[in-house]
């Protein structure tokens, strides 16, 4: 994805520390989540989505494509564009695969592409959080990442509206980009312009309400289509490759010779076009988000409500930058796209440290995520928010829980493990990828307590060793988590586990 000069930036996803929430050596624990899953529970075509970093370089990398489980541990077929700072492999897929009994186990794909993963061999641990859904990471000493693996639902040619945000690094730039928008497309694989557009947030230079023009392939026989945008701050196109999930999902990885990023695209559906008031953007949303400031990396995780009218209220927020924490309220005011875009923009205040974050919101189809742009002078980030559902949520049962953490100049490392809850504590056990070295079955165990707004503190602990964490629940199955000491830039996701 170029900018205005053509250039993009270096690796970043949420790029990370050689020791992730001071983990240890492998404890050999088998504790969380539900018990009697199998490989029958992995049965079927889904698409996946990992960002992460690359060995040696801990330059950024994304992989995203489509599987097939047959439900007794083989992976039957399948294909994947993996896409890094050098350029995009397009690879078709085999593999096996090995789901233990708490729901955590190991996919491993062969591309027969011997320039990705270990001579072309992919391992990814994965939870499985139901029979649809489940959290991965990349789990092998060529990568680390995190991700999301889903059972596609549909291949049919996507019509209508997409949101998305995605970060993108160019190397040798060395600078970093976060692009966003919605791109309608309003006719059979054409994207005209109307009720499309995009944002570049990059250093120095941001290209705010940009037209955005295109084409959408047909899908192949597995769901695949390209995705080739044209947008007002730069002449060339942008290609990404989109693997269908469902009518109103794709999961999208960059393929051209300018950038690499990643993300997932949610579809407006009967909505597109409609979002002309500020009612649109009404009720209690919780964010999160990661990215890039000129002090390091940056995680944010927050609650903000809006009241319909462009008024933002009764929010809390906490930011990891380049070790410098900030956890405070948050207020502010907002401004619909009046052409039914879509696309919200924010003006926020911290309560006691000036001015908060400059976001922009793209509004997606009921009941969808939405996904979140960055766009400060000194600040780039992408990621995505939620509506939260009313009333206290609890914190009890088995879930999946999937996290990155990073520290400036250093490899990324990533956590993917199983935990139940009971009491206000959890406990369970995680697959690690620290420096570029796996280590299954670690143990991992916290606390929190309610605050306000769904907003819970507490710990993360692997191992025995502690880091203090701010969790933001969407509902009582699902919350955003971020460390809050800056030690490490951490963020991610705990997602309620299904029985079986």
């Amino acid at each position: 994805m170029p900018s205005k000069k053509a250039t993009l930036t270096l690796a970043i996803s949420i790029v990370a520390l050689s020791l992730l929430m001071a983990c240890g050596s492998n404890s050999g624990t088998t504790t969380g989540g539900q018990k009697g899953y199998t490989n029958s529970n992995l049965k079927g075509t889904y698409t996946f989505l990992a960002l992460g970093s690359e060995a040696p370089s801990s330059n950024q990398y994304e992989v995203g494509g489509v599987l097939v489980a047959d439900g007794n541990g083989a992976i039957t077929g399948g294909e994947q564009t993996y896409s890094n700072t050098v350029g995009a492999h397009a690879d078709n897929l085999t593999g096996t695969y090995s789901i233990g009994t708490n729901g955590l186990g190991t996919i491993t794909l062969q591309t027969g592409d011997t320039g990705i993963g270990v001579n072309g061999v992919e391992t990814l641990s994965v939870v499985i959080l139901s029979p649809s859904s489940g959290l991965i990471s990349q789990f092998d000493t060529s990568a680390t990442s995190s991700g999301t693996l889903d059972l596609q639902t549909s291949t049919a040619m996507p019509t209508g509206g997409y949101a998305f945000s995605v970060l993108a690094a160019r190397v040798p730039a060395n600078t970093v980009l976060a692009f966003g928008g919605v791109f309608n497309i309003d006719t059979p694989g054409s994207i005209s312009g109307a009720g499309s557009v995009s944002d570049l947030a990059q250093a120095g230079a941001n290209a705010m309400d940009s037209t955005l023009s295109g084409s959408v392939s047909a899908p192949d026989s597995m769901g695949k289509v390209t995705v080739q945008l044209t947008a007002g701050f730069t002449g060339a196109a942008i290609n990404f490759d989109g693997y269908i999930t469902s009518a109103t999902r794709m999961q999208l990885v960059e393929n051209d010779a300018f950038a690499t990023s990643g993300g997932t695209a949610y579809g407006q559906g009967t909505a597109t076009g409609s979002y002309t008031t500020p009612a649109s953007f009404t009720g209690p949303y919780v964010f999160g988000f990661n990215g890039f400031n000129f002090i390091g990396y940056g995680t944010y995780a927050g609650v903000v409500a809006s009241d319909g009218a462009g008024n933002l209220s009764s929010g809390l927020i906490d930011q990891e930058q380049g070790a410098a924490v900030i956890s405070d309220s948050l207020t502010g005011t907002y401004a619909n796209d009046g052409a039914g875009s879509g696309r919200i923009q924010t003006v926020t205040n911290f309560g006691s440290h000036g001015a908060g974050p400059t976001m922009i919101f793209y509004l997606a189809g009921t009941g969808n995520p939405i996904p979140v742009l960055q766009v400060d002078a000194t600040a780039r980030s992408a990621g995505t928010a939620y509506v939260q559902s009313s009333g206290t949520p609890s914190f009890s049962g088995a879930y999946g829980i999937g996290y990155s953490t990073a520290t400036l100049f250093a490899g990324q490392g990533d956590v993917n493990g199983v935990i139940t809850a009971t009491g206000g504590s959890f406990s369970g056990t995680a697959n690690e990828n620290v420096g570029f070295a796996p280590a299954t079955s670690q143990s991992i165990s916290g606390g929190l307590t309610a605050d306000s707004m769904g907003r819970f503190t507490g710990t993360v602990s692997t191992n025995g060793t502690s880091s203090p964490c701010a969790f933001y629940f969407i509902d009582s199955t699902h919350a955003i988590l971020i460390q809050t000491d800056g030690n490490q830039a951490t963020w991610g996701n705990i997602v309620q586990q299904a029985a079986p």
